[in-house]
């Protein structure tokens, strides 16, 4: 490319700098405008711009929910901390339930309550945002 060229194109990309700026400036104002809705519709309680920057979500949950009754005797936090656990060490199939045992679960039980949990979580989204929680906890 000769020196002219490569002149030319700098100058298209200054000229059309202050519109980019401009455009990212109204993106910026929509986004913000957004998340000030989102939160007065919502309030605390649902979703907000801190959300997505892994901040917990009151889920409104009680403790006594029938959604939170345990599966085969392993109950959605122990689930989310063996889940956690077999994720961060990378583990197969066998080695989460070998990581299901060392939290003292027997081996069908975590089967049962691996196949129950994701189950129940779908299509609940405050179950699986009360999940999502207790994961990021443990």
């Amino acid at each position: 490319m000769g020196l002219f060229k490569q002149m030319k194109d700098l100058r298209n990309v200054a000229a059309q700098a202050p519109d980019m700026i401009a455009q990212a400036q109204q993106t910026a104002a929509a986004a913000q405008a957004y998340a000030a809705q989102t939160q007065a519709a919502y309030g605390m309680s649902g979703y907000n711009a801190a959300n997505a920057f892994g901040a917990p979500v009151a889920t409104g949950m009680a403790a006594d929910d029938p959604r939170l009754a345990p599966i085969a005797g392993v109950d959605l936090a122990m689930y989310a901390r063996v889940s956690k656990a077999a994720a961060q060490e990378g583990l197969a199939a066998d080695g989460v339930v070998a990581k299901a045992q060392s939290f003292g679960i027997a081996a069908d039980a975590w089967q049962q309550a691996a196949a129950g949990w994701p189950v129940r979580m779908r299509g609940d989204t405050q179950l699986a945002v009360h999940y999502g929680n207790l994961y990021g906890q443990v």
